[in-house]
């Protein structure tokens, strides 16, 4: 695979994984709505990890890593590096206690996936921020190269 491709791929899994985000984002918003909307969304929100989020940031892990220009690491590169590593790290941990909630969920313990949710929700603080400026500072180093 040569660079172009790489890039290609790497940039193909960036927007799939903003896109899984933002659908995660939107099921999360909805989990007040009653006790078993919230279970649901536990199950939902574990699948989505499993299935769709976890192997898009490992590609963009990945593939990312591969990418990595040494030479280049300052101002706004750095930022895109290190902002786009927060956001996968953040994705990594965020696993643990979507894990933990379906788990909870499972056993119909509502004060633990309640207590899952807001751990969530503080993870998804960090690194969904990160991954955009992660993003707007790649879209702005394409766009003066």
């Amino acid at each position: 695979m040569n660079h172009y491709q790489l890039l290609q791929l790497h940039l193909f899994a960036v927007a799939f994984w903003l896109g899984v985000v933002a659908v995660e984002y939107l099921l999360e918003r909805t989990r007040a709505q009653s006790r078993s909307h919230g279970f649901t969304v536990a199950q939902l929100h574990r699948k989505i990890d499993l299935f769709f989020e976890t192997p898009a940031f490992l590609v963009v892990l990945l593939s990312g890593i591969l990418l990595f220009e040494p030479g280049r690491f300052d101002g706004i590169y750095a930022l895109k590096v290190v902002a786009g590593a927060i956001a996968v790290v953040g994705n990594m941990i965020c696993l643990v206690p979507v894990l933990q909630r379906h788990a909870a969920a499972q056993r119909d313990d509502l004060g633990n996936v309640i207590a899952q949710s807001r751990l969530i929700d503080r993870i998804s603080l960090t690194a969904i921020p990160a991954g955009l400026i992660a993003l707007a500072c790649g879209l702005y180093l394409a766009a003066v190269r």
